[in-house]
């Protein structure tokens, strides 16, 4: 686990430490958890050497959340971490899950264990209480054992009395929360009908559209309808939360009927029509087609996706087998990793395999529902392929295990632990551009998808 010496935060020892009167004052003024919740930023930080904090930007929370997931495999979204850091107000204090994730990315075991090398934990079992009360009262005549005693009552009083104040926990039947589609196709607007009005004025409410814990928009407890605009088709998980609590969730299917391609923009995507990138050895939108339609977009930043999502009904992940064979079509003088996503859009998350160039491997992300396999601190080499030739794909789940194969070689393999999350089809991710000749998707009594 972590050596608490390498961070000056978490290392500080009583009558060691220059800042230990500034901040030892400061926690006793404060909630004692909220103490070592400071601490623990200030370690960050200096982890992070980021600079000054305060002038981090939105995109700096973004990467730091990038960050916490790669290392932890658990997802604090942006808008959490700017609320630890006082960017945005937050009256609540964070979850448990929060803290131990924090803790995990300062390389603890958990919350508990970063907490217990907190020297202030010191200050009623023989610490010297005169550097508590003034640190320039070292000339003068000690004080009277009895006022020191009375110090020390004060001080377990103000340590207990203030953590043992806490908010009652949320009754999730007081919340209600529903969505519904106003169209067919996309883009499409959905209408969530929201009643937070049970929560406190301090609690902080949030709408989350899909699985993904980092893009999630801030509401108010006096909201009764919040509308967003779907532009993507797929199975959207879509969750009520209250100071980062899950108290409702929503389902949420837009179909793709059949194959659908688009160009991400910065805004809404570039939407391409069926009879422009389908073709005799499967589907593919040209480099061609894509500077027809959108030349301002640098080859850099390019990226196709293609979406097959429908409901399958009886097709879940605990018994399933993928199969498809693809290539990514690199743009001239275009030097990239020639990357792809293939995600498996699931009932409440998502199983994203990555390819690249063997030569890019270190940047690839294998994840499975909540866990993050990252290539920088694992070996996935066996995602690296040739993209001169087509690269067959394939996933079977059975037997409680999900087995990764890339051109019939077994490429990983994790275990399901029983997981049986409806899967509603597979969304490609190509850096560039790319092509997919063959998609099949089926399971030990059926074939669902045979293209």
């Amino acid at each position: 686990m972590r050596d608490v010496n390498t961070c000056n935060s978490c290392r500080y020892q009583l009558g060691t430490n220059p800042y230990k009167f500034e901040f030892q004052m400061h926690s006793l003024k404060k909630n004692h958890e909220e103490a070592h919740i400071i601490r623990c930023l200030k370690c960050i930080e200096e982890q992070l050497q980021w600079g000054d904090s305060t002038r981090w930007s939105s995109q700096d929370f973004e990467q730091l959340s990038d960050k916490v997931n790669q290392k932890t495999g658990v997802t604090i979204s942006s808008n959490t971490l700017k609320r630890l850091w006082g960017r945005i107000p937050y009256a609540s204090k964070p979850s448990a899950t929060t803290l131990n994730t924090l803790a995990q990315f300062m390389e603890f075991e958990n919350w508990s264990a970063f907490v217990a090398t907190d020297p202030i934990n010191k200050v009623v079992t023989g610490a010297k209480l005169d550097n508590l009360v003034n640190h320039s009262d070292t000339g003068k005549r000690n004080k009277p054992i009895w006022v020191w005693a009375i110090v020390v009552i004060a001080l377990v009083l103000a340590v207990y009395g203030m953590t043992a104040i806490s908010k009652p926990a949320l009754n999730k039947n007081d919340f209600t929360f529903t969505a519904k589609k106003v169209a067919h196709g996309l883009p499409n607007s959905v209408i969530f009908t929201v009643d937070a009005s049970s929560s406190r004025k301090a609690d902080h409410i949030e709408l989350q559209q899909n699985w993904d814990s980092r893009k999630r928009q801030d509401i108010n407890r006096s909201d009764s309808l919040v509308t967003s605009i779907y532009y993507n088709p797929g199975y959207f998980d879509a969750k009520l939360v209250i100071n980062d609590e899950i108290v409702k969730e929503h389902g949420l299917l837009i179909p793709s009927d059949g194959w659908m391609a688009t160009l991400e923009t910065e805004n809404a995507p570039i939407y391409f029509n069926p009879q422009e990138f389908h073709n005799d050895q499967g589907i593919a939108v040209s480099v061609n087609l894509i500077e027809s339609r959108n030349s301002d977009i640098p080859p850099s930043e390019t990226f196709v996706n293609y979406f097959w999502v429908q409901d399958f009904e009886e097709l879940t992940l605990n018994d399933l087998e993928l199969e498809t064979t693809v290539k990514n079509i690199a743009f001239e003088r275009y030097n990239s990793c020639q990357k792809i996503d293939i995600i498996l859009l699931c009932e409440g998350q998502a199983v994203i395999i990555p390819l690249s160039i063997k030569g890019c491997i270190a940047d690839l992300e294998l994840f499975y529902l909540n866990k993050a396999i990252n290539g920088n601190r694992n070996d996935l080499s066996n995602f690296g392929v040739d993209f001169d030739n087509w690269v067959n794909v394939k996933c079977v789940s059975k037997n409680n295990r999900f087995s990764i194969y890339i051109n019939g070689t077994l490429a990983h393999e994790l275990s399901t632990k029983g997981e049986t999350n409806k899967v509603f089809g597979v969304k490609y991710r190509f850096e560039g551009t790319g092509a997919i000749s063959k998609l099949r998707l089926s399971n030990s009594n059926k074939t669902f998808l045979d293209e």
